[in-house]
């Protein structure tokens, strides 16, 4: 009986935590805005269906025991599209919260923006992958 009610609560709890993710990327609307900025808004449909198995996909991560090949290119491309993920939901929170119009002006940084850009992205892709490829970081 334990491990049932174990089994039922992780699962709403997973699907709650989804559900506010969710919500979450559409109430910034950073779907339809990275479309739009690359030229594929035909494509936004797709993009959505894709975050959202995704999501799916990293909830069953929590209760399945998926092993993938221990290939080290395909952990690193894993890795760098986790870091890209991470890396654009945080610039389109900063564009909706007008974080980087605020520290532009409080540190008078004039010039050099797209490099502080690229050093925040260089950073999530690089802890994306010291998470995957050192042991002892990504414990149960």
């Amino acid at each position: 009986m334990k491990e049932v009610f174990l089994i039922g609560f992780s699962i709403a709890s997973g699907l709650l935590v989804s559900a506010g993710i969710f919500a979450f990327i559409g109430a910034i609307g950073i779907i339809p805005r990275m479309a739009w900025r690359t030229g594929t808004r035909q494509y936004v449909r797709f993009y959505e269906d894709v975050i959202v198995l995704g999501g799916l996909w990293g909830t069953t991560t929590m209760f399945v025991d998926y092993r993938l090949l221990s290939w080290h290119w395909l952990i690193m491309a894993v890795s760098f599209f986790e870091g890209i993920f991470v890396g654009v939901l945080a610039m389109a929170l900063t564009e909706v919260l007008n974080v980087m119009p605020i520290l532009m002006r409080r540190t008078r940084l004039t010039k050099g923006l797209q490099w502080l850009i690229l050093a925040f992205a260089l950073g999530k892709v690089f802890g994306s992958l010291i998470y995957y490829l050192i042991d002892g970081f990504y414990v149960l």
